[in-house]
């Protein structure tokens, strides 16, 4: 073994030092080889706090893009004959005419989400303004073939 002297080991010491601090500096924020990509069920849950951000906001656009197609159409047939008489077309208008700020000050906390295959289901407690208490409700959600989560059903129904 050989015998390294006092000037070599701050050396090695230093660059150890420093080897440390960069794979703790790439550690902490998820980068290069230590990136902790996001599961499908985090996605999913993203999803539910961006809907429900929206509807908070009053952003009925935001709100609808990011329901399925057949979620919008069921709410455009549900409230067809009052759309109507209201001169109202799609689902923004219709959720932003009849809902309007019924989501303002909303609080939503997220307790379990789950994904099978294509399918998402995220259970969420939801306080609307002057309610009493947290609702509980199941919001189920689709991934459409870019990826993304839809919701299907936003658990109103």
């Amino acid at each position: 073994m050989g015998y390294l002297d006092a000037y070599t080991r701050r050396r090695v010491a230093a660059v150890l030092l420093v080897i440390g601090a960069i794979i703790a500096a790439l550690a902490i924020p998820d980068i290069g080889p230590f990136s902790d990509p996001p599961t499908e069920e985090e996605l999913a849950e993203e999803t539910v706090e961006e809907f429900f951000a929206a509807a908070e906001e009053g952003d009925f656009k935001t709100f609808c893009d990011l329901l399925t197609k057949q979620a919008s159409q069921s709410i455009e047939v549900r409230a067809g004959a009052l759309a109507a008489a209201e001169d109202l077309n799609g689902c923004d208008e219709i959720l932003g005419a009849f809902v309007g700020r019924q989501f303002a000050d909303s609080e939503l906390v997220i307790t379990f989400s789950n994904v099978e295959g294509n399918r998402a289901r995220v259970e969420i407690e939801l306080k609307l303004e002057g309610e009493p208490g947290r609702s509980q409700r199941s919001v189920l959600l689709e991934q459409g073939p870019d990826g993304n989560w839809l919701i299907s059903d936003p658990g109103f129904g």
